[in-house]
C-alpha cells in the first residue's frame, strides 16, 4: 500500500512539474545578469551546484535543483547556472584555464570564434574529470556576440541542459588605428554592460522528480510537451532597463527549439526594434523587424529606443503562431510540441529612469559596417552537404545525418586547403529544419532556393543575407549556399586536427549528425582525402627512447610555455601536460599513460609536431 501511495505521489509530482509553466506568466522573478570577466587569463571551473529557477514563484520550481555551471575560479559562488560573460578584445593573446570539477568528461567550445583547431574546444579537446585545459590563442574576431558551451562527444545535450553555457562579447576595437569604422560604431552604440547593454540567453528545460522525489533536470527524454521557458536560467523573469537607447544581445542557447522572437507593448502591439548584428558581427545597416526566427546556436543584437518611455512595459514575445513552414517543419512550433507551444511572453521589460551615455542616434536606419563578403570570383572549390534521414535505422525511426554518414571521430570528412575561398551548399532533403553550424570560419549566405527551386528574395531576409553567420536554419527543401574563406590555421590532415560542422539541435548532433573537416596546410603531393599517418612537423621534435618505459625524452626548443597531449588510437586525450620553455631534451615520466601505441601532439608558440610513441608496460 505504501508503494502505491509513493507511486501516486511521484506521478502527481511529475505532472505538477510538467505543467509548471502551462499558465500565463506571472513575471515575479528578477532576471539574473551573469557576472562579467574582463581579463585575458581568465580561469573557469566546471562545477556541480544548486540553483533555484523560480525564487519568488509559487510553483514547484521554487526549490533548489542540481545544476552544472561555469564558475569564475577567482570569484567562487557567483554562478549557479550558465556562466560568466567573457569579454574578449581584438588582437589580445588569451591564455584561459578551464578546470573540470564534475565527474564527467567535458569540453569548452568557443562557439563562433576563429581560433586554431587545438584551441577550439571541440570533441577532440577533452577535459577529463579533475583536469585542466589551458589553450592559448589570439583574438582574431571583431565586434561580435558569441558563446561558449560543452562539446564532448555524445554529452553535449546533457551538459547544456544541466546548465553549462555562457556568453562571449568581443569588444569593438576602440583605437581608430585598428579599425576607424568600428571605433566610430562603438562610440554611438550602448556598450555599458548591465546598464544599457544586456545579455539574454533563451532556453527550455524539462523537469522531473528523481527517485528521492526531488525536482531534477530531465536530460534523457525528449520534451514535446511539459517543458519550461527560461531566460538567463530564470522562469518568467522581468528586468528593468533605462529610458535610454538600450542594446539587447539575444542568444538561442536551447538544445532543440527554434523561437520566433518579437517585441511587444503592454497592449500586445509590436514595438519597433532595430536589428544591428547577426552571429558573427554587425550588419551593413540596422533593420526594423517585427519578428525573427532564431534556431539553436544563433545570436542577434537589437536596439530599443526607449528615450522618453519611463514607466512603460514591454515584452519579449515568442510568436509561435507566426512560425513559417509546414506542421512538422520547425521544432518548437505547435505541431512538433503536440500543441503545447503557443504564443507566449518570455520576458517582461520595465522601463526605468534614464541611465548610461546619451545616445547620438536621432533616426533609423543607421549605417554600420560595409560587407566583407568575398566575391564569387574568388571561389576555388564548391561542395554540397546534404541532410538526410536514411540508412541508419534506430528504433523507432531512422537517424538524421549528413551525406548518409554518421560522425566518426577517426574520420576526416572534408579537406579544405588553407587560404582558399569555397562555396558550400547545404541541401536539406529531410523532413525537418536543421540549424547548420560550422566551426572556425564565418560565412555569408549567397542564395537560398526553396523546395520549388525558386530563389528567395534577399530583401525579405536581411537577417540571413546582410551579415556574417556561423549558424543558420536550413528549412526542408531549401538549398542554402554560402561563401567562406579559410585563410589560416592550416595543418596536416589528421583526425585530431579537425574542426566540426553539425546540426545544432543537440540530440541530432549527439546521435551523429556531425562531420569533420581539416584546413590543410598544402604540404605534400595531391589533395589528401583521408587521415594520414601522424608525422606532421613544422618544428623540430625528437622522441626517445621509443619504445619507452618509465622515462621518455622530448628533444626540441620552444621559447614559451607549450602543451603536450598524449592521444590514444581512439582519439581520446589520455594525458595533457603544460611544458615550460626549454632547449634540448626534456625528461617526462610515463606514469598515468596506458601501455600501447600513443600519439604525441606538441603544440608550441613556434609551431606544432606530431609523433607516434610506443609505451611498454
Amino acid at each position: 500500500m505504501k508503494s502505491i501511495y509513493l507511486s501516486l505521489l511521484f506521478f502527481i509530482g511529475v505532472m505538477s512539474v510538467a505543467n509548471a509553466q502551462a499558465t500565463a506568466p506571472a513575471f515575479v522573478n528578477d532576471i539574473i545578469i551573469p557576472p562579467l570577466i574582463n581579463q585575458d587569463d581568465y580561469h573557469l571551473n566546471v562545477i556541480e551546484t544548486m540553483h533555484n529557477f523560480s525564487p519568488n514563484g509559487t510553483d514547484s520550481l521554487n526549490t533548489m535543483v542540481k545544476t552544472f555551471a561555469f564558475e569564475d575560479a577567482n570569484n567562487p559562488g557567483t554562478t549557479t547556472i550558465l556562466g560568466p560573460t567573457l569579454t574578449w578584445s581584438y588582437l589580445h593573446d588569451l591564455t584561459p584555464t578551464v578546470t573540470n570539477k564534475i565527474t564527467e568528461v567535458t569540453t569548452s567550445h568557443w562557439h563562433g570564434a576563429h581560433v586554431p583547431q587545438f584551441a577550439d574546444g571541440g570533441p577532440h579537446q577533452r577535459i577529463e574529470p579533475g583536469a585542466d585545459w589551458k589553450p592559448f590563442f589570439k583574438v582574431l574576431d571583431k565586434s561580435a556576440t558569441m558563446w561558449y558551451h560543452p562539446h564532448a562527444m555524445d554529452l553535449t545535450y546533457r551538459h547544456v541542459q544541466m546548465g553549462l553555457s555562457g556568453m562571449i562579447i568581443v569588444e569593438d576595437p576602440v583605437d581608430g588605428m585598428d579599425d576607424p569604422t568600428l571605433s566610430f560604431i562603438h562610440r554611438i552604440l550602448p556598450t555599458e554592460y548591465n546598464v544599457d547593454d544586456f545579455p539574454l540567453i533563451f532556453q527550455t528545460k524539462k523537469f522531473m522528480r528523481d527517485d528521492d522525489g526531488n525536482i531534477a533536470i530531465d536530460t534523457a527524454n525528449g520534451f514535446s510537451s511539459g517543458y519550461t521557458y527560461l531566460v538567463n536560467g530564470i522562469v518568467d523573469p522581468e528586468m528593468t532597463v533605462p529610458a535610454s537607447m538600450v542594446r539587447l544581445r539575444m542568444l538561442n542557447g536551447d538544445g532543440k527549439f527554434t523561437f520566433n522572437f518579437g517585441f511587444n507593448n503592454a497592449n500586445g502591439s509590436s514595438f519597433p526594434a532595430q536589428m544591428l548584428a547577426t552571429d558573427a558581427g554587425y550588419m551593413t545597416r540596422t533593420w526594423q523587424l517585427d519578428d525573427i526566427l532564431m534556431s539553436p546556436g544563433e545570436r542577434t543584437e537589437w536596439l530599443l529606443d526607449l528615450r522618453g518611455r519611463e514607466g512603460d512595459t514591454l515584452y519579449v514575445h515568442n510568436n509561435v503562431s507566426g512560425m513559417p513552414g509546414g506542421p512538422r517543419d520547425i521544432i518548437g512550433n505547435s505541431s512538433t510540441t503536440g500543441g503545447y507551444a503557443a504564443d507566449r511572453d518570455l520576458l517582461r521589460i520595465i522601463v526605468g529612469p534614464p541611465a548610461g551615455s546619451l545616445s547620438p542616434i536621432i533616426a533609423f536606419p543607421i549605417s554600420l559596417l560595409p560587407s566583407e563578403q568575398p566575391p564569387l570570383s574568388a571561389v576555388t572549390r564548391e561542395r554540397t552537404k546534404t541532410f538526410r534521414r536514411d540508412k541508419f535505422d534506430v528504433n523507432p525511426r531512422p537517424l538524421y545525418n549528413i551525406d548518409s554518414t554518421l560522425m566518426d571521430m577517426m574520420v576526416v570528412n572534408d579537406v579544405v586547403k588553407v587560404d582558399s575561398t569555397e562555396l558550400w551548399t547545404i541541401d536539406n532533403q529531410s523532413d525537418r529544419a536543421h540549424p547548420w553550424h560550422i566551426h572556425d570560419i564565418h560565412f555569408w549566405v549567397t542564395e537560398i532556393k526553396d523546395s520549388f527551386d525558386v530563389s528567395l528574395n534577399r530583401a525579405d531576409y536581411p537577417e540571413l543575407f546582410d551579415g556574417p553567420k556561423d549558424n543558420v536554419l536550413v528549412r526542408p527543401g531549401w538549398k542554402l549556399s554560402y561563401i567562406a574563406t579559410f585563410d589560416d590555421f592550416g595543418t596536416q590532415v589528421q583526425f585530431d586536427s579537425s574542426y566540426m560542422y553539425h546540426c545544432h539541435i543537440l540530440p541530432h548532433e549527439d546521435n551523429g549528425m556531425m562531420g569533420q573537416f581539416v584546413v590543410w596546410n598544402g604540404i605534400g603531393q595531391g589533395w589528401p582525402t583521408a587521415v594520414d599517418e601522424p608525422g606532421f612537423s613544422s618544428i623540430r621534435m625528437d622522441v626517445f627512447p621509443n619504445p619507452a618505459r618509465e622515462l621518455l625524452y622530448l628533444d626540441g626548443t620552444t621559447t614559451r610555455e607549450s602543451e603536450l597531449r598524449f592521444i590514444d588510437l581512439n582519439g581520446r586525450v589520455v594525458k595533457a601536460l603544460r611544458l615550460p620553455a626549454f632547449d634540448g631534451a626534456l625528461e617526462l615520466n610515463t606514469n598515468g599513460l596506458p601501455g600501447g601505441m600513443l600519439i604525441m601532439d606538441w603544440q608550441t608558440h613556434e609551431g606544432r609536431a606530431v609523433r607516434k610513441v610506443m609505451v611498454n608496460r
